[in-house]
């Protein structure tokens, strides 16, 4: 596909999203591959819903059932996000003040301390990787457009406001070379600070979390199995999947169980903007 036809349908908000997700997830994310998902989630959506009327002969439900497994490969690289994200913001931490180190030692470069910064972060793998692209691109990038580029992809991974003011930090130390020792200073300050907080709102919010785990992986499942053994044979399929009253509840459960779960993700992930 074309560089101008790529450019032109990043412009539209939807589109960045997913080209946002995928670059921070997809380890073999090239320029194409948002275009494929799309493809690929409208091929699933038509395939499935075709598939799913055969069964029950209503379009309305098949469409809606279509689309939640169109939405698959969407909510598996969502979940991939949230646990990336649940890690580096509490790895995010101490790499700030190892880096703020680093660039003290560094005489105030930038691409040496990142590179510093990423050799001793081996009990850090998750957001030592993000930092190892982010080194790659500051190497490798032509334009200022490729370095904005590639801290918008470092700061989405993490998702919080301590990544979006150090992304905004290295542009500025690498592209305009500033002298970012002071800014670096006081996140720190402010990191170790929010970081008990943080700890605190995680350990009252575990009943909820375990609770949103629990039923979506564990209940909904289970309740499906041992209704097909209290049903007679071939009867709980029919009645599930053939008929409107159980088709419609086998949805609603399955969709409140999603957002159960998603819920818990949310929970789950820590809170720093404080």
């Amino acid at each position: 596909m074309h560089q101008n036809e790529i450019r032109s349908y990043k412009r539209l908000y939807l589109f960045q999203h997913f080209d946002l997700l995928l670059g921070s997830t997809w380890p073999w994310y090239n320029q194409s591959s948002t275009i494929y998902f799309i493809i690929l989630s409208l091929v699933l959506f038509t395939v499935s819903t075709l598939l799913y009327f055969r069964t029950t002969s209503f379009w309305y439900l098949s469409a809606v059932f279509g689309l939640l497994t169109s939405s698959i490969p969407y909510i598996i690289l969502f979940f991939v996000l949230f646990r990336k994200r649940s890690e580096t913001s509490y790895e995010l931490v101490p790499a700030v003040n190892l880096l703020l180190g680093k660039y003290r030692v560094n005489s105030k470069d930038i691409y040496r301390s990142l590179i510093d910064t990423i050799r001793e972060m081996d009990q850090h793998k998750t957001l030592q990787k993000s930092l190892i692209k982010l080194a790659s691109a500051i190497q490798s990038h032509r334009t200022r457009e490729d370095l904005e580029r590639a801290v918008e992809v470092f700061v989405y991974q993490i998702g919080t406001s301590w990544a979006q003011q150090l992304g905004v930090l290295l542009l500025n130390a690498q592209w305009e070379s500033k002298d970012i020792e002071l800014s670096l200073s006081n996140i720190v300050k402010d990191m170790g600070k929010a970081l008990e907080i943080m700890e605190q709102q995680k350990s009252s919010n575990q009943d909820t979390i375990q609770m949103g785990y629990f039923i979506p992986i564990i209940v909904f499942p289970a309740s499906l199995f041992f209704l097909a053994k209290a049903t007679t044979s071939g009867r709980y399929l029919y009645f599930q999947f053939k008929t409107t009253v159980g088709f419609t509840s086998f949805i609603i459960t399955f969709v409140l169980c999603l957002v159960g779960l998603i819920v818990s993700l949310l929970l789950n992930k820590p809170r720093n903007e404080i």
